[in-house]
């Protein structure tokens, strides 16, 4: 049976899903070549070594997940529906894995990991931090909150990550955010 041609594209998607479920453990070349019936050779076709391909995981992850979140907010027209978006996108996803969890643990053993990180989620609460300064709130609290909520989010997915929650509990979830938090 012939082996498929896969891109390269496939062959990072197939990093960021198994990345998100184990860590740096689950990319095993092999593993994932079967996975995309395709052959070993074709992963050196567009990647050098496994640690150049890590990172363009990385890359591609950081890109894809910060751009979208931003991207859907933006539709809306004001400050307060983009904040309202922000937080429903936040906490009415679960079950999505632990991209977070794993480039963490990465980035204990390398700076250069630490640096995406810290860039990832600086650029995570300024966006929050403008959105509140656009709603009227000082630049100096609205700083301290965006942090706030965004350790705050971190703790709450860890503990809730296994779960599936409906419309009315995000929704409650995150009118409780809203009302003790991005007040003014």
């Amino acid at each position: 049976m012939p082996k498929i041609i896969v891109t390269e594209e496939q062959w990072i998607q197939e990093g960021i899903k198994r990345f998100e479920q184990g860590g740096i453990e689950q990319l095993v070349i092999e593993k994932m070549a079967i996975s995309l019936g395709c052959s070993k050779s074709s992963f050196y076709w567009y990647f050098s070594n496994r640690s150049s391909y890590i990172r363009q995981i990385v890359e591609t992850w950081k890109e894809q997940t910060t751009q979208e979140v931003i991207a859907a907010s933006i539709i809306h027209a004001t400050a307060d529906e983009r904040i309202r978006d922000l937080l429903t996108q936040m906490f009415g996803t679960t079950k999505r894995g632990d991209f977070l969890f794993y480039l963490r643990k990465l980035s204990l053993r390398d700076d250069m990991y630490r640096s995406i990180l810290d860039e990832v989620e600086q650029v995570r609460m300024e966006f929050m931090k403008q959105l509140l300064i656009q709603k009227g709130m000082q630049p100096e609290k609205a700083s301290q909150r965006s942090g706030m909520l965004y350790h705050y989010y971190l703790g709450w997915y860890e503990r809730h990550k296994q779960e599936t929650f409906n419309d009315e509990t995000v929704q409650q979830h995150v009118h409780m955010i809203w009302t003790e938090w991005t007040s003014i």
